[in-house]
């Protein structure tokens, strides 16, 4: 539920937000500069050591080259003076004995006090004393077999023991004993710097064979340690060589890190060897072999002018996409009434549309200069991209936004490519008049076919542009096999934008929700599944439905509006009612009315209901925005008269609330909501009239559309004053040919008729706020609302 919930919100902040435009601009403009980033052309300096030289290279400007094989030798030299530096812990014997006094005192606590000095007093047991062989050997840090700890325990862990074993490692620490003396004499000669670990002291070392090496340090335990240890018997003696051996450890370590940083130090201040080459300066004769130095310097100049180039070009180009962007939105885009519903979505597809056929067009470039075609109109570059299918951009863009949108596009495709390809103005009129052709051709397409016989139209035209062009252009050459080339190119060119547009249509449809009218065509079916259920399950409403399309398609083409969308919008704006039939009038054939068991505000709630069940129903046939907006919108937030006033008569004005009794709305947002929404109340009013003549149809359509003007509930549309009149008329002469066989034979006067369920007569004035019965009608001839004439 909250992932549904934080996905709405964030459809809700890219389709309504006007920061979302800033965004799509910033990413459009960021995009088009990286596609059409033109090819270079500045002058190849590209050779390998030994090439022949084409033509002279001079230097345009004053540069430096550096020599780089002389500033690594320099660096090399400075690298191998840095002496090495090692590491001295002068505290680590100090560390070893603290072990050494420590891992005794452990054994040593488990004798009896005095034990060493009292011959009564016996020492613990030797299974007593092995407890602590665990400890004692992990103090150390070594390993202690059992046989060395038991010789130890028969002499008692002695401290004189200890004291041979610390006086030993001292003497041969002090003199230093460092890892690896093999990698330390490599230094002689140059000498090490030793640093005391602890402390900043550094000192020059020269004589580095006085340290000990690891294994030289072994062996000095027994050679220091013999004139200490040659009184004691033979096993403790090497039991003290044995710990004294294993306690050493390297006080003095290369220290690799910190030698390095030194070293890197040393070659960053050595400056690069540089040689400056002059203005003008001859660089590379035409006929000269290219040598090591001369290649130095032609990929130093290429490097320095295409880094300035790039970004000069780069910049200049996102400026014009920028500025072009900007203004053609401004001018074409901001304000146009196809743009204006959904207005961040139909952005977002026409960004995605530009990035689409840009990308198309940048791609093709490699291939257009890969083949040997002739060169028809004067290009610098092959003239592959007269069969791209540029042109089906705006033939899509025109299916959904309109021939004006489809203009702005094309114009934008055209000025785009024209920067790709870095071209003449040829270029520029082709694309731009064949997108503009392509999208007249199907601007009043209905039928799938239609794209394929716009792209043969558009393949004709394209072949007759290219030969226009190619007359046009300065080129001298004029060659037959030229001109077949280039017309079968952009033959092939309008057939494939055809085939695209088929193709690519139906994936706008579903991912934008758009609907063609090819796609309100196919809806125009009344075979489809939902129609069908509407016949069978709810007939009163599918018959009300087909008069109401009728109606409102006669009135869409009086006024100009799209009268295939205000018809299937009309067909489907009642589906919902297949939910409960029953609670519709026109369903009713028993002569039961199921509201005569339920509250006003009940039956208010199931008439209401129909529109929401309506948008589920649409949602759930995929019918497309634009139907399931007219299902939102025909009642737009029309009071239901009816029952609000009978729950007034039952509870009293104070306990019932308007705002239960009117629709949700929306107002209707377009031309063909309102239509539909005006067919609507006409039909269903028109079925109680009695005595029909055309006198009586006209004066009750003019009623009616007053009622709803006065209303406000056309407020939001587009619908002008003039429009109503010409619908007015067109309900008139579709209403007085349906009933046309009515007479009237008397002049009774007209009985006022009651609202019928879910379909209000005409909406009639408020009740009185007072009372609880309505007020009288208020005189039409005053009322400033009234429009008199509508009509006639």
């Amino acid at each position: 539920m909250k992932s549904s919930k934080y996905i709405q919100n964030i459809t809700t902040f890219c389709t309504e937000k006007p920061h979302v435009r800033l965004l799509l601009l910033a990413i459009l403009t960021l995009f088009s500069t990286f596609i059409l980033y033109p090819k270079e052309r500045q002058i190849t300096y590209t050779y390998a050591v030994g090439d022949i030289a084409e033509h002279d290279i001079k230097a345009p400007r004053d540069f430096f080259i550096e020599d780089r094989d002389a500033t690594l030798e320099n660096r090399r030299k400075v690298a191998d003076s840095v002496q090495l530096l090692y590491d001295y812990d002068q505290l680590l014997y100090q560390r070893i004995s603290e072990k050494i006094d420590k891992a005794f005192a452990i054994p040593r606590a488990l004798y009896p006090p005095d034990s060493e000095t009292e011959e009564s007093v016996m020492p613990p047991p030797v299974e007593t004393v092995m407890t602590a062989r665990e400890t004692f050997q992990e103090i150390l840090g070594i390993s202690v077999s059992n046989g060395a700890f038991i010789i130890l325990y028969q002499h008692g862990f002695d401290n004189d023991i200890a004291n041979k074993i610390k006086t030993i490692l001292t003497e041969i620490l002090q003199n230093g004993v460092v890892g690896n003396k093999e990698l330390l004499l490599k230094e002689e000669g140059k000498g090490i710097v030793l640093r005391t670990i602890g402390s900043s002291s550094e000192k020059v070392v020269d004589n580095l064979r006085g340290y000990y090496g690891p294994d030289q340090a072994k062996t000095m335990v027994r050679i220091i340690g013999d004139p200490l240890l040659n009184r004691l018997n033979y096993n403790l003696n090497n039991l003290i060589v044995d710990i004294c051996q294993k306690l050493l450890r390297p006080n003095i370590t290369f220290n690799r890190n910190a030698t390095e940083e030194r070293i890197q130090a040393a070659a960053n201040k050595i400056k690069p060897v540089l040689y400056k080459i002059k203005q003008g300066e001859m660089i590379l004769r035409e006929g000269e072999r290219v040598d090591p130095l001369r290649l130095i310097k032609l990929n130093t100049l290429k490097s320095q002018l295409n880094e300035k180039n790039s970004i000069i070009s780069q910049s200049g180009l996102a400026a014009i996409i920028l500025i072009s962007l900007s203004v053609l939105y401004l001018v074409s885009l901001r304000h146009h009434g196809a743009m204006e519903k959904y207005h961040n979505k139909n952005l977002l597809f026409l960004s995605l549309m530009l990035l689409l056929f840009l990308s198309i067009a940048r791609l093709a470039l490699p291939i257009a200069e890969g083949l040997s075609f002739t060169l028809p109109l004067g290009l610098s570059f092959d003239t592959l991209y007269l069969a791209l299918p540029l042109a089906a951009g705006s033939m899509i863009v025109c299916l959904f936004l309109g021939f004006e949108v489809a203009m702005c596009f094309s114009l934008t495709l055209a000025i785009m490519c024209s920067i790709v390809y870095s071209s003449p103005i040829e270029v520029f009129l082709y694309i731009l008049l064949s997108s503009l052709a392509g999208a007249f051709w199907v601007k009043e397409c209905r039928e799938r076919k239609g794209f394929i016989t716009a792209g043969l139209q558009l393949a004709f035209f394209n072949a007759i542009l290219a030969l226009i062009l190619n007359l046009y252009s300065t080129d001298p050459r004029l060659e037959v096999m030229s001109l077949i080339k280039s017309i079968s190119l952009t033959a092939l060119g309008g057939i494939t934008s055809g085939i695209i547009t088929a193709g690519l249509a139906p994936v706008m449809e579903i991912l934008f929700g758009y609907t063609t009218d090819i796609k309100f065509l196919e809806l125009s079916n009344l075979d489809q599944p939902i129609m069908r259920r509407l016949m069978i399950e709810a007939p009163g409403t599918y018959n009300h439905s087909v008069i109401v399309a009728n109606l409102a398609e006669a009135a869409a083409s009086a006024i100009g509006a799209n009268a295939l969308k205000t018809k299937v919008c009309a067909f489907y704006h009642d589906i919902g009612k297949i939910d409960k039939p029953l609670y519709f009038i026109e369903n009713q054939s028993d002569g039961k009315n199921r509201h005569d068991k339920i509250s006003p505000s009940m039956s208010a709630l199931v008439l209401i209901q129909h529109t929401k069940k309506g948008l589920e129903y649409a949602k759930e046939y995929k019918l497309g925005q634009d139907i399931m907006d007219t299902i939102q919108q025909h009642h737009g937030t029309s009071l239901i008269r009816y029952f609000y006033n009978k729950s007034i008569k039952i509870n009293g004005e104070d306990a019932v609330k308007e705002s239960d009794f009117r629709y949700p709305g929306p107002k209707p947002q377009t031309r063909e909501a309102g239509i539909v929404m005006l067919a609507d109340v006409v039909e269903a009013a028109l079925r109680t009239l009695e005595r029909p003549t055309p006198a009586r149809i006209q004066g009750r359509v003019q009623e009616l559309i007053n009622a709803i003007f006065a209303d406000g509930q056309l407020e939001e549309c587009e619908l002008t004053l003039k429009d109503l009149h010409h619908i007015a008329k067109s309900f008139n002469k579709i209403l007085t040919g349906l009933y046309h066989h009515r007479i009237e034979y008397d002049n009774k006067p007209q009985e006022t008729k009651k609202e019928k369920n879910g379909k209000p007569e005409h909406p009639d004035p408020e009740p009185a706020k007072g009372g609880g019965k309505p007020e009288p009608a208020p005189d039409k001839s005053k009322d400033p609302t009234n429009l008199k004439r509508l009509g006639i």
